[in-house]
């Protein structure tokens, strides 16, 4: 993994990946071009990517997972006390430059191909590489900025937009709908440069960056383009064989690994895996055990009456250790241990999302309300044994049962803090954290907060003067 090596601690001026070669004396034929694609795709496997955190801390700054009370891990930001010398944003924005800058050195690489064939392959390649770096922005604009709608036009400030590398830049932060017109224009030519079928959901593909785009255009509430590309991931991944697993294997999905609604995932293997960082190792006891499930979440789910699978024994594991606040059972999403420990793959986008993302649209819209109940009811229907499908649902009583069935669906795989901050929704977090603690870890947050977001690293502050007077407020 040649352009995959790590960067830990390094700022945003100093992005050469160790053991690298420029471009122009590396990227010489297509097994180059592989090797620079697999080096990209190893980024975003890094614990401080989607290898861990990015799964894990949205999910900590919501209400459905709570922390334990010996947790050390990502505790400043379920807390609502973290700084900008903490090392989580030091590392988010170390890691994700270093992938943008993996995929400048493959998309800007000038070459020529003996054959049209090769040619067809590298041209792919470079659409993987389109597609990677879009969401690279896309997932620090998340992190780093207000989301799209927080002002008229997303005018406020977002994050620097990179396109080429060089070792001297000292890029400025451009906007919000800047970054976004960048991401989209990046996951369409990825989407249209893509041609070739991959073997495994493990690595960028069409599909996957038809859904990323419907998850895009729903983040900037342009919901005719979000149901539009949404729909585009689904017939297509309809007809590439895919479906939503069944009850009997959803306990395992992420184990067993490329499962049938598997779009873009992160394909973890024993050679090649996170050990105790694995992002599973944070909720079980046989790793951290930070991080625990919500009586909210709990409540969610109503499995005595529902009989939802994703509330059954399976997805937890019991610990008699736990009281109280705390519960008794732990989040068992990613199940592996023993032998197979931190081999479960991890998810980037998948089929059920894409199904509540264009619900979502479609309620959203309100021209639509019998179609985003039907999708709703596809997940409706098939994880549940006795729970009543939406029937007359319309308006925000709608849109309010699509996004409770989105935190049913996907929690703890990093989308809830999102999701509440574009919803522009307030925050009640007594369950998620401990009561006799609330001097110390904020039970409440309302909505806007400057706390939905991390702040600019102070290294990046400092060694940048384009943006050392752009912190974000409240830090």
């Amino acid at each position: 993994m040649m352009f995959g090596a790590s960067s830990c601690g390094e700022d945003f001026l100093n992005l050469q990946p160790q053991q690298s070669v420029a471009d122009a004396n590396f990227l010489k034929n297509v097994d180059d071009f592989r090797t620079a694609i697999l080096g990209a795709h190893d980024q975003l496997q890094n614990s401080d990517w989607y290898g861990r955190y990015f799964l894990l801390v949205p999910d900590v700054m919501g209400e459905d997972i709570k922390q334990n009370a010996s947790a050390n891990r990502a505790k400043e930001w379920a807390e609502y006390n973290g700084t900008s010398v903490d090392f989580i944003p030091n590392e988010f924005w170390a890691e994700l430059y270093e992938g943008i800058n993996i995929a400048n050195q493959i998309i800007n690489a000038e070459y020529t191909a003996p054959t049209p064939e090769v040619q067809a392959e590298v041209d792919h390649i470079k659409g993987q590489a389109r597609a990677i770096r879009g969401l690279a922005h896309f997932d620090l604009v998340r992190l780093f900025a207000q989301h799209y709608t927080f002002t008229a036009g997303g005018g406020h400030v977002g994050v620097p937009i990179v396109t080429e590398y060089n070792v001297a830049a000292k890029p400025a932060r451009n906007t919000v709908a800047e970054v976004y017109t960048q991401v989209i224009d990046d996951l369409t030519a990825g989407y249209n440069g893509m041609t070739l079928d991959p073997p495994n959901a493990g690595y960028m593909n069409k599909i996957a960056a038809a859904a990323l785009l419907g998850r895009v255009y729903l983040y900037m509430d342009d919901f005719s383009n979000a149901e539009a590309w949404s729909t585009t991931a689904i017939t297509e991944a309809t007809a590439a064989g895919k479906s939503l697993v069944a009850n009997a294997d959803y306990p395992t999905m992420f184990l067993d690994g490329n499962s049938s609604e598997a779009l873009f995932e992160i394909n973890m293997i024993l050679v090649d895996n996170n050990g105790s960082d694995h992002l599973g190792g944070m909720y079980k006891e046989s790793g951290y055990g930070d991080y625990l499930p919500s009586n909210i979440l709990f409540t969610l789910l109503d499995t005595l009456n529902t009989d939802d699978i994703r509330g059954k024994g399976a997805m937890w594991l019991a610990d008699p250790n736990l009281t109280g606040i705390f519960g008794s059972v732990r989040v068992n999403k990613y199940p592996s241990a023993g032998s197979t420990i931190a081999t479960d793959n991890l998810p980037i986008i998948r089929l059920s999302e894409v199904y509540l993302n264009r619900a979502e649209a479609r309620a959203k819209l309100g021209t639509n309300d019998a179609g985003a109940r039907d999708d709703a009811n596809m997940l409706i229907n098939l994880r549940t044994n006795g729970f009543n499908a939406l029937t007359t649902e319309s308006g925000q009583a709608l849109v309010d049962a699509i996004l409770d069935e989105r935190r049913r669906e996907l929690y703890a795989e990093g989308h809830r803090i999102f999701d509440i901050s574009r919803n522009q929704l307030d925050m009640d977090r007594q369950d998620a954290a401990d009561p006799a603690n609330c001097t110390s870890i904020t039970c409440f947050e309302a909505y806007p907060n400057d706390r939905f977001i991390l702040p600019i690293p102070l290294d990046e502050l400092s060694a940048n003067p384009q943006i050392e007077n752009d912190q974000n407020p409240g830090y």
